[in-house]
């Protein structure tokens, strides 16, 4: 990826999402998703994608993100900062703001660029509503040291009352914190690089870990080292936690030809999203 320009946040700026953060739920539908097969952009990029899977990701994607080293510099963490807002929407955020909301965890926060959406979401609605706040403490975990420096050296709080906290560590083999420890979760592409044992094992560890609300986002698209698991819904269901909204979304916003995005970064690929809430949550007095 080159660094990007004046004009290519410009670009990104003609999307949309100042006016509407979720405009991608509606650009989405199935037959603009058949239409892809006519892209040839899309095609080309898929097919790099597909050829280019460095082995040692699709062979061990723990491993080869755990030995990873891939710094990354602020022009380009706040690119894909914005990029990434196409297809992660605040859906289900509101209650992120809410009264009462006093820890949130993004599990596999990478560069912590979608921590900072978060933080800056929160901010926003307590200004837009002239709230002052309350103690908010985020923490972004993951398993790659390398992202987590990311993370540190870029992310910053955008409220004094909000607090950003990155660490590393593998919900594989369990995190250090009590059950019902945060109010929500974030699991943002987390899913579709794990294998079926372990993917069990996260959603069983992100639900003892959260009280009240959890977002997903993971490709339905198939590569190379990816596995699509459109039925998370209905796992999180399994496990006292109803899914509220669920919705299928394109990477970039939808053209017959060619790409919106002025870097190509991606193929137009499909990816869900999905807010369940807790169906029966621990009361205020269970947890402090």
């Amino acid at each position: 990826m080159q660094i990007p320009t004046a004009d290519d946040f410009d670009a990104l700026t003609e999307w949309g999402l100042v006016d509407d953060p979720c405009a991608a739920l509606d650009d989405y539908s199935t037959e603009r998703a058949a239409r892809r097969a006519s892209n040839d952009r899309h095609r080309r990029a898929r097919r790099e994608q597909v050829e280019n899977a460095a082995p040692a990701f699709v062979e061990d994607s723990q491993s080869y993100y755990r030995t990873m080293d891939r710094p990354i510099d602020r022009t380009k963490w706040t690119y894909l900062k914005r990029r990434k807002a196409w297809f992660q929407p605040p859906v289900g955020w509101g209650t992120f703001a809410a009264p009462g909301t006093s820890r949130i965890l993004d599990l596999g926060c990478g560069d912590g660029d979608q921590t900072q959406r978060v933080a800056d979401f929160v901010a926003g609605r307590w200004l837009s509503a002239d709230y002052d706040g309350y103690p908010l403490e985020i923490v972004g975990v993951d398993l790659s040291a390398s992202r987590v420096e990311n993370a540190r050296r870029h992310a910053r709080s955008p409220h004094e009352k909000i607090t950003l906290r990155f660490e590393t560590g593998d919900a594989v083999d369990g995190l250090d914190y009590g059950d019902d420890f945060f109010d929500h979760t974030l699991a943002i592409g987390l899913f579709e690089v794990l294998r079926d044992e372990h993917a069990e094992t996260v959603l069983d560890e992100l639900t003892r870990l959260t009280a009240h609300g959890v977002y997903l986002r993971d490709l339905l698209d198939d590569y190379p080292g990816l596995t699509p698991r459109p039925d998370l819904a209905d796992r999180l269901a399994t496990r006292g936690f109803d899914p509220v909204e669920r919705h299928e979304l394109f990477e970039e916003p939808f053209v017959d030809e060619g790409t919106r995005d002025p870097l190509g970064v991606w193929p137009m690929n499909v990816h869900q999203v999905v807010f369940a809430a807790a169906s029966d949550p621990p009361t205020h007095a269970d947890r402090y």
